[in-house]
């Protein structure tokens, strides 16, 4: 991947955390997500798809993924994060959960990692890390134990 297209896809997450950060705090409805994004995204194809699948995964499993980031923090319960926190790490875990295959696992890190120390800081950006590991542990990495 050119580093100009890594630099699409990175713009793309921050637009979908922008845009699904808006509809949680009730500023967007649902139905006005994908139009609004769709406007402002990179004219990648490749992108948009990317961003739009993200959104839809967010969408359909949004509780469930609440419910195994709370039950897989080890730091502090999830509520204790702010609103921005909170869909920093939902993204995160759901782009790891759904789309985070071994090729494609550093760059998903490595972004989000990133957007967790712009927007928030350091500290949470270890956070954020902490929870992806354990995401890619549970659902993708071959450890020869059975799955629970």
């Amino acid at each position: 991947m050119s580093s100009s297209r890594g630099k699409f896809f990175e713009v793309g997450r921050e637009l979908l955390l922008q845009e699904l950060l808006s509809y949680e705090l009730g500023l967007t409805e649902e139905e006005d997500l994908w139009p609004h994004l769709k406007e402002v995204l990179p004219k990648s194809d490749r992108v948009k798809r990317h961003i739009k699948r993200l959104l839809n995964s967010y969408l359909e499993n949004r509780e469930g993924i609440d419910s195994w980031i709370d039950n897989n923090l080890k730091s502090k319960s999830f509520t204790a994060y702010s609103d921005l926190e909170k869909m920093i790490m939902r993204l995160a875990v759901v782009e790891t959960r759904f789309y985070g295959d071994e090729k494609m696992m550093p760059i998903i890190v490595s972004t989000w990692v990133d957007i967790a120390k712009r927007y928030v800081d350091e500290s949470f950006a270890k956070a954020v890390h902490a929870i992806m590991g354990t995401c890619y542990e549970e659902y993708h990495a071959d450890t020869g134990l059975p799955k629970s």
